[in-house]
């Protein structure tokens, strides 16, 4: 993958040819201010890349914004400019890229030719200063630092570094995956680093030379100047055969969100992904699956996608052959020709026995599994003149307002590829290849559990509602942000929320209404999104399985502290997949409730959420607890006893009048 270049860059051609590709989407870049020319006289750039014609100003300190993401995509020819997340804006298949640290190398030539310097060969140039910045969840660095050791950001309360004004200053942006939290073994949201290839390092000069950007098809009057404010797009290309990507969401008028959150009621488009080539001979055991290689006996390739609860599937599935290139054109595949499709109820057998496609199976089963087998009919895949490509399946799915089954991270949606080429260098097939995808969403996680003569075992089976207070316990909150009792009919699209405790004992609702009034109208790129809803509701349990007593009262309360910021904020503070959760302090369940070294030290299991323990339990009272605060005093224990005395007392001293009476009566 290549940083952006401007590919007529007015000096240095041959060092400019070396300026790097680079790929993705448009995300809060500072804007910076163009003193130096009109709005009429931009010459095809934005105002944040703050290009300047003529000689270079020697007294204006260059600044450099980086964007990375990952992606399914070749890049293209950048320009160096903001204005090429435009054109990245249009590619689904990008995802911005969280926690990566990037270094910037101030360096020299050591041959004293600055056209030798080669980024990827360490003997070509010689480091005079080290910057680092860390990419926000959005993927963005606009704030560079002086790097510690091994290149790592340095300490809280560093200063922010500048890059020196004037000319030849010459840098190579580098990727540091060893110093980069996103990659790191102890981040539960950790990104795989055996999927994803290094982005290639980059060499420029700030100011960065280059040319406008006009239409003007004559050399003769394109203007020449400098770049103070240099964009760059490197990413990492997916390096696995097999992928899933959020293609958009889109909310209940079917208008397409600026962010990707995600509310009951929205239509989420989804891409799964198989790579395949076109060799033209087989090569034994390399993990490729070449068109030479098929059999036509549905047992080429197995996709299963499984979606948990909180996603319920619209419509059909679309499949296609796509090249990786521009030609040739795609080519739709037909179910029950080309391939079969099933729906089983359970994790299905992969292509090897005794393998089963998910190597993790959901603890519920309130899920739904979707299976596709490849490949009936071979002339379509064989007929592809397409040196690589993919078999792509596109489908749409309904947010829905049940709770999350399989207890992962809110609108969870797994996939997995298996395929007769998946296999290691000494021919062992490989497990199949999983993905998973999430949405931003906002969540409730706790543990459901049972007492402690059980060591605080799951109680699977509870069901659960919010409501908005004590008075209203009988109205459940909907996708609308209103409250209904089941009696009412509901407005069109909107549906009530539940969430059951799964066999984990995780309690999960997903896809909460907590986006609230747009800060503006248009819902175009750049726009901010709507504003965070405290929220404010009460948690009821409606349901409880047998044996155990219900609490039968809502607790107070979930309440979300993200409140007042915009889908933006949220996006680059936890990044493109995260789960909003509540201040769990707010949520007391008093009596009936344990913190999460409580459960531990009675020697239960902690619950986890989303990688992470969850952060409070309910616990449950069973019916034969005699010290259960719900008993009723005939239930057993020292309650019927009292009661026993107590009547035992009242009859004896009913008795005794009784005779006083008689023997006065005959006195």
């Amino acid at each position: 993958m290549h940083m952006q270049r401007d590919n007529e860059g007015i000096r240095l051609p041959k060092l400019l040819g070396l300026a790097v590709a680079g790929a993705t989407l448009l995300a809060g870049m500072v804007v910076l201010p163009a003193a130096h020319a009109s709005a009429a006289e931009t010459y095809g750039y934005n105002a944040e890349d703050d290009f300047r014609p003529g000689p270079l100003q020697s007294t204006v300190n260059p600044k450099l914004t980086v964007t990375k993401y990952l992606s399914l995509v070749q890049g293209y020819s950048p320009t160096g400019s903001s204005k090429d997340a435009d054109v990245l804006s249009s590619k689904a298949d990008l995802v911005p890229a969280k926690d990566v640290t990037f270094n910037v190398l101030d360096v020299t030539s050591t041959s004293g030719n600055l056209a030798d310097i080669d980024p990827m060969t360490p003997s070509t140039y010689s480091v005079q200063k080290t910057y680092a910045g860390v990419t926000d969840g959005q993927g963005v660095i606009t704030k560079w630092y002086p790097a510690g050791d091994g290149g790592a950001m340095p300490a809280d309360g560093t200063a922010e570094a500048t890059f020196p004004a004037g000319a030849n200053h010459w840098y190579i942006l580098q990727e540091n995956r060893d110093k980069s939290w996103a990659f790191n073994q102890d981040n539960p949201n950790k990104i795989d680093s055996s999927k994803y290839a290094d982005a290639a390092p980059s060499f420029f000069g700030l100011p960065y030379a280059a040319t406008s950007l006009t239409t003007d098809t004559n050399t003769a009057n394109k203007v020449q100047g400098y770049i103070y404010n240099l964009h760059l797009y490197p990413k990492n290309m997916n390096s696995t055969q097999f992928s899933k990507t959020v293609q958009s969401v889109k909310d209940l008028q079917g208008d397409p969100k600026p962010q990707r959150t995600a509310v009951a009621g929205d239509t989420v488009s989804y891409k799964l992904s198989q790579r395949l080539y076109n060799a033209g001979k087989k090569t034994q055991n390399d993990g490729k699956l070449d068109v030479s290689e098929l059999q036509g006996d549905s047992k080429d390739l197995m996709i299963v996608d499984r979606m948990s609860s909180s996603l319920k599937l619209v419509g059909n599935f679309t499949v296609k052959l796509e090249s990786d290139g521009t030609t040739p054109d795609p080519v739709n595949l037909e179910k029950d020709t080309d391939y079969t499709e099933a729906r089983p109820t359970e994790n299905p057998d992969s292509l090897v026995t005794g393998k089963k496609m998910f190597t993790n199976d959901v603890p519920s089963k309130d899920v739904s599994y979707y299976q596709f087998n490849f490949f009936k009919a071979l002339d379509k895949v064989q007929n592809y003149n397409a040196p690589s490509f993919r078999l792509n399946i596109y489908y749409d799915a309904k947010v829905t307002g049940n709770g999350d089954s399989t207890g992962t991270d809110g609108v969870a949606n797994d996939a997995a590829s298996d395929f007769i080429e998946n296999l290691d260098s000494s021919g062992k097939h490989q497990d199949p290849i999983p993905e998973h995808t999430n949405l931003i969403n906002g969540v409730v996680a706790f543990g459901n559990v049972k007492n402690q003569a059980s060591k605080f075992a799951a109680l699977p089976g509870s069901e659960f509602r919010l409501v908005k207070s004590q008075a209203e316990s009988d109205k459940y909150l909907a996708s609308d942000g209103n409250f209904y009792t089941t009696a009412e009919t509901l407005p069109s699209g909107v549906e009530l929320y539940k969430a059951t405790a799964n066999d984990n004992g995780v309690v999960a609702f997903a896809a909460l209404p907590i986006f609230g009034a747009a800060t503006s109208t248009p819902k175009a790129a750049g726009d901010p999104g709507k504003t965070v809803q405290a929220g404010d509701w009460w948690l009821l349990e409606t349901k409880t399985p047998n044996g155990w007593r219900s609490p039968g009262f809502p607790f107070q309360k979930v309440t979300f502290k993200d409140a007042g910021k915009t889908e933006q904020d949220i996006a680059q503070l936890y990044g493109p997949h995260a789960t909003v959760q509540p201040d769990y302090s707010k949520l007391s369940f008093g009596k009936f409730g344990k913190a999460p070294a409580d459960i531990t030290a009675a020697g239960g299991q902690e619950i986890k959420f989303n990688n992470v323990p969850v952060q409070t339990y309910l616990t449950h009272y069973a019916t034969t607890d005699g010290d259960s605060p719900l008993a009723l005093p005939l239930t057993g224990g020292r309650g019927i006893l009292l009661l026993l005395v107590v009547g035992a007392l009242i009859m004896g001293g009913a008795l005794y009048a009784r005779n006083r009476r008689n023997n006065a009566a005959r006195a």
